[in-house]
């Protein structure tokens, strides 16, 4: 009986401190909610940009359609959570502000370089960040998993589609030898007596693989109690679309070796893919049932996580209700609003700045070729041009220049479909990097690319990149370097330089021609005002 009276007195006692102590500013669900959704779509307008992107990947990449429908599942399952939220008070929380502020400084380097990834991963993570921020850390602790679902929503995972054709590429070979069947394969083509076959880069797996996981996380998530059991079902399903996309390849190669290729492939064997896709996802959601825990109440340390926002005091001071919302509003624009003043500070810089060929030692003077016989394939440069030399003992070689401006955020110089070759009277036989010497000594990277062309012309190619003041081959430093440039001020904008030659016999015959002019050709190229437009 002491003991029932002495704890229920603490628990006074503990209750009145917590009203005694001061709490940030508390708010209604209909006013939070509506502040909420004015958030979002505020953010959806500043962000605009990023967010035609993101959707754009989702609406045109059968890998990342899926991202269409995250946002809703993430919905749903708040829904069935409204009886447990309506318990807890939304709370606006400076955390988020400063999350909404990291987000946005993020989102203004990413555009400043234009890497696409970083930015919608940013549109994605303020979804969760503004929950945060208008309703609270303690319903945002309720609403862990569907916050979390939501980064679903972001295309990411291109990067194990070869580590995926890899493995799909081995396995069906493996059981292709096991079954007896005669196999040939060199990388991701497999030869059978029937016909080839190659594992594309849509072979991979990586849809399943995204699809198989995006739906098991919601069934572990709806149909168990316990971390254990949720996770074991997750692993299961990533494992098992995996093994099933290798058995699906090898499938479908024995079906077209039992039907003399009539079935299973073109269009066929993509129907057959998702079939056995959805066969798979049944029997191991099946399975997953037969465990199932949705019939048992929720564990008593989550109900007691959720409460314990409501239950402890805020160590803030208090402060009127409309001061961190103000906050959060001025931070989501401070980094559309910086973005803007860079692209009008560099559209003023950029002015009429083009690249001009240089003068090389022991050299023809530079002459324009306006009918060049090979020239690289890049999106939308503000100006190019190639330049026709010839040496003193014969050697012929071009110079082609692609510049972009940094008057916009980011450039076309590094991004997806840029080719050094057209695809159409030049085909690639190898490409790599390699290291050349400067007239300064100093060695410098290129990308080399060996190419074939009518009449079974070799011709070689080495091509780098010139970002403020740097030269550099790797992608990645460029997109660095863009970004400084923009936020510097770096008016002279980014450059493709490529020099080319064509062979007889071996590429050894250009290599020495392209080094005996780079040897003589200045290290950097210049970029000069000239008042003409690009071409």
């Amino acid at each position: 009986m002491t003991t029932s009276i002495s704890t229920s007195a603490e628990n006074t006692s503990a209750a009145s401190a917590a009203s005694a102590a001061p709490r940030t500013p508390d708010l209604s669900w209909p006013l939070a909610l509506g502040l909420l959704v004015a958030g979002m779509g505020a953010m959806v307008l500043l962000y605009w940009p990023s967010v035609q992107k993101l959707v754009h990947i989702w609406l045109n990449s059968d890998t990342y359609a899926h991202g269409m429908v995250i946002l809703p599942i993430s919905l749903f399952l708040a829904w069935r959570m409204r009886h447990q939220l309506a318990a807890l008070t939304p709370r606006p929380s400076y955390l988020g502000i400063l999350l909404i502020a990291a987000l946005g400084l993020g989102w203004t380097l990413a555009r400043a370089a234009d890497v696409t990834v970083v930015q919608t991963f940013v549109v994605v993570a303020m979804v969760p960040t503004l929950v945060i921020t208008v309703l609270g850390l303690g319903i945002s602790r309720a609403l862990t998993f569907p916050l979390a679902y939501i980064f679903f929503a972001w295309p990411v995972g291109s990067f194990l589609v070869p580590i995926l054709q890899d493995y799909t590429a081995w396995f069906t070979v493996l059981m292709l030898r096991l079954t007896g069947l005669p196999v040939y394969a060199e990388g991701y083509y497999i030869s059978i007596p029937a016909g080839d076959f190659v594992v594309a880069e849509v072979c991979s797996g990586i849809r399943y693989l995204i699809a198989s996981v995006a739906l098991g996380l919601v069934y572990a998530y709806l149909i168990y109690r316990s971390l254990w059991r949720r996770l074991v079902f997750t692993a299961f399903a990533i494992v098992i679309p995996i093994v099933a996309n290798g058995l699906r390849a090898y499938g479908i190669i024995m079906i077209a070796h039992w039907t003399d290729m009539e079935h299973a492939v073109g269009v066929d064997h993509l129907i057959y893919g998702w079939l056995f896709f959805g066969v798979v996802m049944f029997l191991l959601f099946w399975v997953g049932s037969l465990f199932r825990e949705d019939d048992l109440p929720q564990p008593e340390d989550q109900r007691r996580a959720m409460m314990k926002d409501e239950m402890s005091p805020s160590k803030a001071a208090a402060s009127p209700v409309f001061l961190p919302l103000t906050l959060a509003a001025v931070v989501l624009v401070m980094a559309p609003l910086a973005e803007l003043g860079i692209n009008q500070r560099m559209a003023a810089l950029a002015g009429d700045r083009y690249p001009a060929a240089p003068q090389v030692m022991g050299w023809t003077a530079p002459r324009q070729d306006e009918t060049p016989a090979w020239q690289p394939r890049f999106a939308e440069p503000d100006y190019q041009s190639q330049h026709a030399y010839r040496s003193e003992n014969g050697h012929e070689l071009a110079l082609h220049l692609s510049h972009y401006h940094h008057s916009q955020a980011g450039t076309e110089l590094v991004t997806y479909g840029n080719l050094i070759y057209d695809e159409v009277t030049w085909r690639r036989v190898s490409e790599s990097g390699r290291s050349v010497t400067l007239p300064d000594g100093e060695q410098h990277g290129v990308r080399e690319t060996i190419l074939r062309g009518p009449g079974d012309r070799g011709r070689i190619v080495w091509h780098w990149y010139q970002v403020a003041d740097r030269p550099t081959a790797r992608p990645i430093e460029v997109k660095l370097l863009e970004a400084w440039a923009r936020l510097s001020g770096h008016r002279d904008g980014s450059l493709l330089v490529a020099v080319t030659t064509e062979f007889q016999l071996t590429p050894d015959e250009g290599r020495v021609v392209l080094q005996e002019f780079l040897t003589r050709m200045p290290g950097l190229i210049d970029v000069e005002y000239r008042p003409e437009s690009g071409s």
